[in-house]
């Protein structure tokens, strides 16, 4: 139901922002900022807002490296029109806890020769961009960045340069959704001969959705000086290693045809190579991009890696703190006591080594272990060695609780006004030290288990156990956030619409 009304209101986002009438260029200078870099993004037609997601998404919106969980190289190669080439290098840096840092080096060129009878004149022209930007998540679903970046052109003998901010968020939906929005190209245009060309500054909003192996993103485009454009972009993974594109841009005020494809081949997701196609009446464009990942980001795990890792469950009937780390015991317990391999019938000592507020609980299960194997289970120190006693000779188990208890390590919201998920983890961890009636150490290590779900957020106070702090954890942040997270996102959005409009250029 809720994928469906996601759908609904793509949709109604897309027709509600008619065709604008085709037009070969604006009036803005610095035309290459326009040139879409990505394979993966041109053949979804450049409805990449909500995504930005790969290393080609600081061009598009600089929040998208907050998604970043790796470090990840990308190398990108466009045949334009008019036997223009235009190539990107990039590269993702995350930084932990820090945020994630991201930088890009953009650069093409064209020259001509004179043929005779042509009053124009042969030359060469050459356009360059470096960026360097920066993001990190400020929620479990919200992501915001920033980018600067140098731009210089020469138009044979001339040559300017300025520079120019990006700014943009992106904020999840669901586990499936997202939105974003970002401004690129504020700045002080460039200046040849006195005059200035004005930058094109470029407001896009967009969102995304995923079902099954299809994923849907549509974007709502406006450059300061041409008429707005709807690009709707699709991709489909029919198996493992591969992925379909196709995409379309209504009202795009380029000689393009409306409408792009492409196809990608990755593997693990460490390495991708892509290609899109788009078609126009002076010939096709083509892109090619090849990126590779490596490594991982500590502390910077989404939400969305959350829910699909291995080991996580998703109940909305939760059982309290307790009775989880009583269970997670329990399994733990079993696997000690079966490693010591203790004779049957032997009288076993519990001593504790070290004082915890989960020491009772421990201990009670290990008692309960022991008793149902057949021991004679008691706590305390063993007592000295008796010669005369009969029947088989006592053992001691030492041990230490090394851990136990739960967390809330992160919360999103299902939607945006809506429920709240939690993650729970429990862990349980003790260190055990089986001695003989000599004191002779016999056997010792680590036994540890943990869970991990996905919970309601409304629940939780109905899982903790009054008076026991290691099953009574705090969430961070607190239920304030449901009113902060809305207002933020769009003080963000109205933030960036107002920076676009007042950076647009005139005729």
């Amino acid at each position: 139901m809720r994928t469906t009304t996601l759908l609904v209101l793509c949709f109604l986002l897309l027709v509600a922002v008619p065709p604008g009438p085709c037009r070969a260029q604006g009036t803005s200078g610095s035309q290459f900022l326009g040139i879409g870099i990505g394979a993966r993004a041109q053949g979804m037609a450049g409805a990449f807002t909500s995504l930005a997601d790969d290393g080609s998404g600081l061009h598009w919106n600089p929040a998208g490296l907050s998604r970043a969980t790796g470090h990840r190289m990308t190398v990108s190669h466009v045949a334009w029109l008019d036997d223009v080439t235009y190539q990107l290098a990039g590269y993702v840096l995350p930084m932990g806890e820090s945020g994630v840092l991201g930088a890009t080096l953009e650069g093409g060129s064209i020259s001509w020769d004179n043929v005779a009878g042509d009053a124009v004149p042969s030359g060469s022209a050459s356009d360059f961009a470096g960026t360097i930007g920066y993001a990190r998540p400020v929620t479990a679903g919200l992501g915001i960045g920033g980018a600067v970046k140098y731009i210089a052109s020469e138009l044979g003998a001339e040559s300017a340069a300025s520079y120019a901010v990006d700014l943009g968020a992106l904020y999840r939906l669901s586990e499936s959704a997202t939105v974003g929005a970002a401004v690129r190209n504020l700045g002080p245009g460039l200046t040849f001969r006195d005059e200035e060309d004005p930058l094109p500054a470029v407001l896009a909003v967009g969102g995304s959705v995923a079902w099954h192996d299809v994923l849907v993103s549509v974007d709502v485009e406006k450059q300061n000086d041409l008429g707005a454009t709807t690009r709707l972009g699709a991709e489909y993974s029919p198996v493992r290693y591969l992925t379909l594109r196709s995409g379309v841009a209504m009202g795009d005020d380029s000689a393009l045809s409306a409408f792009a494809g492409g196809l990608g081949v990755n593997w693990d997701g460490r390495w991708g190579l892509d290609y899109a196609y788009r078609d126009s009446d002076l010939g096709g464009t083509h892109q090619l991009s090849l990126s590779a990942g490596f490594g991982a980001a500590p502390g910077l795990a989404s939400a969305e890696a959350v829910r699909g890792a291995e080991g996580v469950e998703t109940t909305d009937t939760p059982t309290s703190n307790i009775a989880v780390l009583r269970s997670l015991t329990s399994d733990l317990a079993a696997d000690a006591v079966g490693r010591m391999k203790i004779p049957s019938g032997s009288p076993v000592y519990l001593k504790q080594v070290e004082s915890h507020e989960a020491s009772w609980l421990v201990q009670s299960i290990l008692l309960e272990e022991l008793t149902g194997r057949g021991h004679s289970a008691m706590t305390g120190a063993m007592p000295p060695p008796d010669e005369e006693a009969e029947g088989p000779p006592p053992y001691e188990i030492a041990y230490r609780v090394v851990s136990c208890g739960t967390t809330f390590p992160r919360a999103w919201r299902q939607w945006v006004i809506g429920s709240r998920k939690v993650e729970r983890r429990a862990g349980v961890d003790v260190y055990f030290q089986l001695s003989d009636s000599s004191a002779a150490i016999i056997w010792a290590g680590n036994v540890q288990r943990d869970k991990r779900e996905i919970i309601p957020g409304g629940r939780l106070e109905d899982l903790a156990t009054p008076g026991q702090s290691f099953t009574t954890p705090e969430l961070e942040p607190g239920g304030w956030d449901k009113v902060l997270e809305p207002v933020l996102v769009a003080g963000i959005v109205g933030g960036l619409i107002y920076l676009f409009y007042t950076s647009r250029s005139t005729d």
